[in-house]
């Protein structure tokens, strides 16, 4: 346990270095974390070299495309990240072709899968810290990782009621009530913290109704992120899929949980942003 709350408060620390550095390296910082999960992920299904490849490329692209996007204040995608997305599906589908004979369709289709997985759901991050600010966007970070810390200990003092042993044998329903909840009361007191201490406006106006449904959203997202990976884990045979965080395992251990969270917080603070503009204007 102790060297588990370490490594959480060195990699807290970074975070917050990261955040306070010029915004380039929030941008380089991501997508480094992309590419190491996209590793890990191809190293723990068995791609080969050629699905690497084609992998990292399509990550360029998209990423790329998404850099080069104005402030996304509406629903609609701009067509370079289309373009991108697209560009990306008939590589591998070419690479179908190319592994033939040596690859099944369904390992090279499943290795897409991945990669649009992290790297669409990730690079709502920068999305949401470009669209709506740095505040908002760690909001996503505040759901993941209090849950995760809240299920933690919830689950190991308290937990005696399997959630999905064939999963993750460890996981309780416990855990999952106490990673809800705490994430619920996280939201809450960093929206009070942002909004009243450092006087710092976000895009929610009613703090402990909206905090606390972020807060349970994203308890129950994260809780799923988390499941997910796990699944892709025992699937794979692995424990962990890296070792860089000590007690926590790799890269893809740290985010799994961010991943669900980011695409539909960031989709809310959008819905949230179209509504605040049509109450001004009407």
């Amino acid at each position: 346990m102790l060297k588990r709350i370490i490594t959480a408060a060195v990699a807290l620390v970074v975070f917050i270095v990261v955040l306070l550095l010029p915004p380039v390296v929030f941008t380089i910082a991501l997508a480094a974390v992309i590419f190491m999960m996209l590793y890990e992920c191809y190293s723990a299904t068995k791609a080969d070299t050629a699905m690497k490849i084609v992998g990292f490329i399509s990550a360029v692209l998209i990423m790329g495309a998404l850099g080069c996007t104005q402030k996304w204040t509406t629903f609609n995608a701009e067509p370079g990240v289309i373009v991108a997305i697209i560009l990306s599906i008939l590589v591998y589908m070419a690479l179908v072709v190319k592994e033939h004979g040596k690859r099944d369709y369904k390992d090279v289709l499943s290795s897409f899968a991945l990669t649009m997985y992290i790297v669409m759901s990730m690079s709502c991050l920068w999305l949401a810290k470009e669209t709506f600010g740095t505040s908002n966007m760690v909001l996503i970070f505040v759901c993941a990782w209090s849950c995760d810390t809240f299920a933690y200990f919830a689950g190991r003092f308290f937990g005696k009621h399997k959630l999905i042993p064939h999963v993750s044998p460890k996981k309780t329903v416990e855990g999952l009530i106490g990673g809800i909840l705490g994430s619920g009361i996280s939201c809450i007191v960093y929206l009070l913290i942002t909004n009243y201490i450092m006087d710092i406006s976000t895009i929610w106006l009613n703090i402990f109704f909206q905090g606390a449904i972020i807060g349970v959203v994203g308890g129950v997202l994260s809780q799923l992120g988390d499941l997910t990976a796990s699944a892709i884990k025992r699937d794979s045979e692995i424990k962990d899929f890296g070792w860089i965080f000590p007690g926590h395992g790799g890269f893809m251990d740290r985010f799994d949980s961010v991943i669900y969270i980011a695409p539909i917080l960031y989709g809310l603070m959008c819905i949230m942003a179209v509504a605040i503009l049509g109450s001004a204007l009407g």
